[in-house]
Formats: structure tokens, C-alpha cells, sequence
């Protein structure tokens, strides 16, 4: 029994491994154009509400990180480059942004990461010019992904029918509560909601844990996204941290809303994708950013004025 809990161990750890590897090798292909861009278009990134919106849900799409974008708009926050006002609706979107991989991870193609390694290696072959390298680097950091996943599918499939697998299962689905807490606690030790989410997927496709079960625990996962944003705030000015706290008070709102419909909400994501439990999960994650985004764009002077009176003024 010892063996199975170690060589699945093992195993979640090296997909871990290979899932992060692909999502840092496609945030370093996007990394360097789009910090360029940033800087030097702040004109068009600030121009709007909803422009700033779409602005933080391309970036974070491409990076594959809402806590990258979050750091690179409080970074541009503390020089000066962006107003806070204005950096606003960029968080916002990061947020919606984020939810790009697990729409899709949720895909039911088989041995597509067998595919995308093969299409990624051709690529490499037939593309020399460098600067077509971005394309061929993606097609691999995609496959790695999926490899990935399907190495921690496989692991966790091995466990899942162990009773002290089972009991930490139920243990964190007594109540609503506990389940944001272990969503929070998840999130911040491993620093990625986008792996978070995806741990989840794998969980509720594996019928380990119900989609009522999840819901809580993807709320959760949102506060914990914030430590990064957070820490990352902790040398910049006053502006900066303002700005990262407006991020705290924006998923923490979201989660205070969504906490009293929980149950209607389950009920919702479960209609839209009846048979399709790793869908489920993508939409919800995606439903609520998108819903919260909508709610709390127009109150964001009123988020910024708690920031301020919180962190301090300049």
C-alpha cells in the first residue's frame, strides 16, 4: 500500500513538473513582446474600462499566469508608466484571463500531447528563421502541458480508491468553509491557480470529488491567487501595494458573492456541460471571474477608495 502512495506521489509530482514546464516555457515566448508592448502603449491600454478589461485578459491568455500580469501592472503602477485608476480594469481581466487553460485542458482529445509533440518537433524542423521560434516553442509548451495532465491523471488514478484518499476527500468537503480554506491553502503553496484548477479537473473527471465539492474549493483558489500579487507588492511604493490590495478586495468580493449562491451556481455549470466534469469546473472558474468582472467594473473608484484608506494615501 506504501508503494502505491509513493509511485503516485511520484508521479503527480513529475506531471506537476512537466504541466509548469510548459506553462513557464509559453509565458517566457510571450514574456519579453508583451512586456515591450505594455510599456510603450500605455496610451491604448488606459484608454477605457473595457479596454483595460480585454488588455488583462489578452496578456494573462498569453502568459498563462494572472499573477505575472498582476505584478507586471503594479510594477508599471510603482514607475509611474500607469495610473492606478486605469490599472483597474487590467487586473479585473487578468482574472477572466487565467481561466483560459483550463477551457482548454477540458478538451476530451486522446494522446493530443503525443500529436503536439510530433507537430511541435516538425515545426522546429521546417521553421529555422528565428523569428518564427515562437511558434514551434508553443506547440511543444502545449505539449507539455497535456503531458502533463495526463501523467497526473494517471496517478491519482491509482489512489483514488484508498481509504485515507477518501477520508482526506470527505474531510474537506464538510462544509463550505473548510473547502474555500483548502482552495486558499492549495493555491497559495503552490502559487498557481491555473494549477489548481487543473488538479481539480483531473479530481471531478476521476469522480473523487463532486462538482459541489469543487465549486467552494475554486473560490477559495481565488483568494489564494492573491499571495503572489501580494508578496510581490512588498517592494514596490504605496501606489503599488494599493493596487495589489484592490486586487485582494476584488476576489474577495467575488467569492462574498458567490458564496450565498454556491448551490444554485453548481446547479448551473452542471446543466451547461451535463456529462462533461472537467468542463464543468472550466466554466465555473470562467463564470465566476466573468460575472464578478461585470459586477464590480463599474464600483472600481469605490475599490480603490478602500484600497487607499487601508494602505495609505501617497
Amino acid at each position: 500500500m506504501r508503494n502505491i502512495y509513493l509511485v503516485s506521489f511520484l508521479g503527480i509530482a513529475g506531471g506537476l513538473t512537466l504541466f509548469l514546464f510548459g506553462i513557464s516555457q509559453m509565458s517566457k515566448s510571450f514574456e519579453g513582446v508583451i512586456s515591450y508592448k505594455i510599456k510603450h502603449r500605455i496610451d491604448k491600454i488606459t484608454s477605457s474600462k473595457i479596454g483595460g478589461v480585454f488588455i488583462g485578459i489578452f496578456i494573462t491568455a498569453l502568459l498563462h499566469s494572472s499573477s505575472a500580469t498582476t505584478i507586471i501592472v503594479i510594477s508599471l503602477v510603482h514607475g509611474n508608466l500607469l495610473s492606478i485608476y486605469n490599472s483597474i480594469p487590467i487586473i479585473m481581466g487578468a482574472n477572466i484571463g487565467t481561466t483560459f487553460t483550463a477551457q482548454l485542458l477540458a478538451f476530451e482529445v486522446q494522446n493530443i500531447s503525443i500529436y503536439l509533440f510530433m507537430a511541435g518537433i516538425l515545426l522546429m524542423i521546417v521553421l529555422r528563421n528565428k523569428k518564427h521560434h515562437i511558434i514551434w516553442k508553443i506547440v511543444l509548451s502545449l505539449a507539455f502541458i497535456f503531458a502533463g495532465m495526463d501523467v497526473i491523471t494517471y496517478s491519482i488514478s491509482q489512489i483514488k480508491s484508498t481509504k485515507f484518499f477518501f477520508s482526506i476527500i470527505r474531510y474537506l468537503s464538510r462544509s463550505k468553509g473548510m473547502s474555500i480554506l483548502a482552495g486558499f491553502i492549495l493555491t497559495a503553496v503552490i502559487q498557481s491557480s491555473t494549477t489548481g484548477i487543473t488538479i481539480l479537473q483531473v479530481m471531478t473527471a476521476s469522480n473523487i470529488i463532486s462538482i459541489e465539492s469543487a465549486i467552494p474549493i475554486i473560490l477559495g483558489q481565488n483568494i489564494g491567487t492573491c499571495v503572489d500579487t501580494v508578496i510581490g507588492s512588498l517592494a514596490t511604493n504605496k501606489v503599488g501595494k494599493q493596487a495589489a490590495f484592490v486586487h485582494v478586495l476584488f476576489n474577495l468580493s467575488g467569492v462574498i458573492i458567490f458564496y450565498f449562491l454556491i448551490d444554485y451556481f453548481c446547479a448551473f455549470v452542471v446543466k451547461l456541460s451535463p456529462n462533461n466534469p472537467a468542463r464543468q469546473i472550466a466554466n465555473a472558474h470562467t463564470i465566476f471571474n466573468i460575472v464578478t468582472t461585470i459586477i464590480l467594473l463599474p464600483f472600481s473608484s469605490i475599490l480603490l477608495y478602500i484600497s487607499q484608506k487601508v494602505i495609505g494615501e501617497k
